[in-house]
């Protein structure tokens, strides 16, 4: 596939965050990239929110295909690989890029940022957020006195509001989902449990006892999820061989690699990536 003439390419938008000062961007889905288009898998350190007014195809979070039509609403998450198949009809809408830190304080990050899925909004709501957006294009343009608090009240709103179509109890506040963002942005490295006590300023054992109580889980389950979900994702959507997915995900042995993989999985890494490519295959 090519890039139609006057589209920027591939990860342009990245260079443009940066120079609207890399802390958020509200842009057009269909002109400014990667929009749609971008069919090779792809991660950004900022949260992307796409809100289609039009169009057809099919959006991929990590190993999650979704359709996408007129009227959905996605949120990939700092670090999720992503990539668009587009439709009969071209995709248009606003893309609305942030960092965590924008969010830093009471509503922040902690809560709202790890969103990510898709939803399709009913049509009050849908309202809403088209106002909100709006709302955040004026300040982005006029920049008048105090257009970044505004700008990052208008964004939580918007994040609550995504937030509402998430079933309940997903979104989490306090120590165990600043475990649950440390355990995602880590992006797969193999951490134990006492170094994200000590990156939290907590102890092991109060780290434990929080974040057991809040999700039903032990924080170790937790950290072995996330290093499991990026091995996959790597599997699937890159040509890394299996040692190379080990380097990746800082195992120095890769046949240890392996051994963690078919523990958790139920099947050597191989097995995984040729089982996945031949259903992709099919479909």
């Amino acid at each position: 596939m090519t890039i139609a003439q006057g589209r920027p390419p591939l990860h342009s938008i990245d260079a443009t965050m940066a120079a609207a000062g890399g802390l958020f961007l509200l842009a057009d889905l269909r002109t400014q990239g990667p929009g749609p288009w971008a069919e090779v898998p792809h991660r950004h350190d900022f949260v992307e929110l796409a809100w289609l007014s039009a169009g057809s195809g099919r959006h991929v979070i990590d190993l999650q295909e979704h359709t996408a039509e007129a009227g959905d609403l996605f949120i990939v998450a700092a670090g999720q690989m992503h990539h668009w198949e587009r439709g009969d009809v071209e995709t248009d809408g606003a893309l609305v890029l942030f960092r965590p830190e924008l969010l830093l304080g009471r509503g922040g990050p902690d809560a709202w940022a790890p969103l990510s899925g898709k939803w399709h909004p009913d049509p009050a709501s849908a309202a809403r957020i088209d106002a909100l957006l709006a709302q955040l294009d004026a300040e982005q343009r006029q920049r008048a006195d105090g257009h970044e608090l505004v700008i990052r009240s208008l964004l939580t709103a918007l994040l609550v509001m995504c937030g509402r179509f998430v079933s309940s109890g997903t979104v989490g506040e306090g120590l165990a989902a600043q475990f649950e963002r440390l355990a995602h942005e880590s992006r797969g490295t193999l951490r134990t449990v006492a170094e994200c006590a000590r990156e939290l300023s907590v102890t092991p054992g109060h780290l434990s006892e929080v974040v057991s109580a809040a999700t039903g889980r032990p924080p170790g389950e937790i950290l072995r999820e996330a290093v499991v979900h990026e091995a996959q994702r790597l599997l699937a959507r890159s040509d890394f061989s299996c040692a190379q997915v080990a380097r990746e995900l800082g195992f120095d042995d890769a046949s240890y690699f392996s051994r963690f993989f078919r523990r958790e999985v139920g099947m050597t890494p191989s097995r995984f990536r040729d089982l996945h490519r031949s259903h992709s295959s099919a479909a």
